[in-house]
């Protein structure tokens, strides 16, 4: 991206937005488990970098973005672990029918979050951007500043888990 770019003109606020408010909000997502929480962080986030256009550069912009992004979540820990209790509860409830093979994707599919739950942040992180998002290990690296090399590793440790975890269905 040119460093000579203004965040403060609209249209290349209008870029920033579209080429990665999608990502940053799946990152937030990830980290929180609530999407219209997720959803709320990134708007902020991109109202403070329109509120303070002229202090950053749009090269940085990004980066800006998601430390934003992340600071907010972090203020608001304690009652995301509530809201993603209350949402994993309400889940687990909803099934109308009752075929065999329901029953066993459901099972399936909580012992699959369950497990996915039980990696590490960081694991879970550069999993989830690379399994839902379809991001490759160079976008990941680049979205979350590490190395392809960190990347991978986090993978590798992610995919191992859940093989463990889950090898056995």
């Amino acid at each position: 991206m040119n460093s000579k770019k203004s965040v403060c003109e609209t249209k290349n606020f209008d870029a920033l937005f579209k080429k990665h408010s999608r990502t940053l909000r799946n990152y937030i997502y990830y980290k929180c488990g609530d999407a219209n929480l997720a959803e709320d962080l990134v708007q902020e986030a991109y109202i403070k970098l329109w509120n303070n256009c002229k202090k950053i550069p749009f090269a940085n912009a990004l980066f800006f973005l998601k430390r934003v992004a992340n600071n907010a979540f972090l203020n608001v820990v304690k009652h995301q672990k509530i809201v993603l209790q209350h949402e994993q509860t309400k889940k687990s409830e909803v099934d109308i029918q009752s075929p065999e093979f329901l029953l066993e994707e459901k099972e399936f599919l909580q012992k699959l979050e369950n497990a996915i739950a039980r990696l590490s942040e960081k694991q879970r992180e550069v999993f989830l951007l690379n399994r839902i998002d379809k991001k490759t290990y160079s976008e990941i690296a680049v979205f979350l500043d590490i190395s392809k090399k960190a990347v991978e590793k986090r993978m590798h440790n992610a995919l191992k888990v859940l093989r463990k975890e889950i090898g056995d269905i």
